[in-house]
């Protein structure tokens, strides 16, 4: 048999393994940051008829209270919490005591040192009774869901002269009286008590200065950049400006510059304003004192309807309902 040449055969090349792309790492899912929760709208209420405030509230303190100085158990406690509603004492106290406290930089609480997740925050809106509120405060309260009570209502007897003064100290509060400005804040703040129908803010924001008209009777207009009003409505204007301002400065700032008690007297009584008003005392100290009652309609019976939200409470305690309460790092 005849010899086969071999076939040649090419060499095989060294294959270089390709690089394997690296996995992409996985992700942990995000963590959705819960939903703040709301305040109440209450746009709708005129603003001089409504005040609102907070409070904040640990309720690590009262879990310590409950569990260790009443030795109730833990979740008894917890559903002691679920069932709080503050006083009115409480909500309104001046200076806040133990669980209540002031927020501060630090987060912590200054009763029993715990973190930020045991405090929370009740938010309060206070109503005041009249014709212009009752409707839209019975609708507001008939929208409430009663499931687990997230809202309360605490009823308080009052009288308009009580609703006036609180109206007038916190009005009178928040005014810089350096500021010539604050003759046209308080009166706004006032007209828009008195006629809560209208919407006096364009009125004022149009208005480079307000005058007493010789052409009207009631009410107001505008006209050429001022806004005039009625007599009777402009005397109640100097009025409640010299009530404003009588314990900052000597006398009483108004309008027409400032006035002491018997000059404001006279000028009152020269423009027939004591007259409209059925002002029969015949000196300024009486005068001011029957004033006061035409003003805030005396004796007259209302009532405030403090709207408490407990949504913010209740959900915290929903949500610490599997944890025990920090042991106080602090001192009550």
């Amino acid at each position: 048999m005849a010899n086969k040449k071999p076939v040649k055969t090419k060499p095989k090349r060294d294959r270089k393994a390709a690089p394997k792309k690296p996995t992409p790492a996985k992700k942990a899912p995000a963590r959705k940051k819960p939903a703040g929760i709301a305040p109440l709208e209450l746009s709708a209420f005129p603003p001089e008829s409504v005040t609102q405030s907070e409070k904040w509230i640990c309720l690590a303190c009262i879990l310590d209270v409950f569990t260790r100085h009443m030795g109730l158990a833990l979740k008894t406690a917890q559903l002691e919490i679920k069932r709080y509603t503050p006083t009115l004492l409480e909500l309104y106290a001046p200076v806040p005591t133990r669980p209540f406290f002031e927020p501060s930089d630090s987060g912590v609480c200054p009763y029993c040192g715990s973190a930020a997740k045991w405090h929370a925050r009740l938010r309060i809106a206070r109503i005041e009774s009249g014709k212009a509120t009752d409707a839209l405060r019975r609708a507001l309260i008939k929208s409430f869901p009663k499931t687990g009570e997230p809202f309360v209502v605490i009823e308080q007897k009052a009288t308009g002269q009580n609703a006036f003064f609180e109206w007038l100290d916190k009005t009178s509060g928040d005014l810089d009286f350096d500021d010539p400005a604050w003759l046209n804040v308080i009166s706004r703040h006032y007209l828009s008590r008195k006629e809560p129908k209208v919407d006096w803010l364009p009125a004022f924001a149009a208005a480079h200065a307000i005058r007493r008209s010789r052409r009207i009777e009631s009410g107001f207009e505008l006209d050429q950049g001022r806004l005039f009003l009625a007599p009777a409505l402009f005397d109640e204007l100097l009025l409640v400006q010299y009530l404003a301002s009588r314990s900052q400065k000597a006398g009483g700032l108004t309008f027409e510059g400032r006035y002491t008690l018997p000059e404001l007297f006279s000028r009152l009584r020269n423009a027939g304003y004591l007259r409209s008003a059925a002002i029969q005392a015949h000196n300024p100290s009486d005068a001011l004192e029957q004033l006061l009652e035409h003003l805030s309609g005396g004796e007259t019976a209302i009532k405030f309807y403090h709207v408490v939200d407990r949504r913010e409470l209740l959900e915290r305690a929903k949500a610490l309902s599997a944890e025990k309460p920090p042991k106080p790092r602090a001192k009550p």
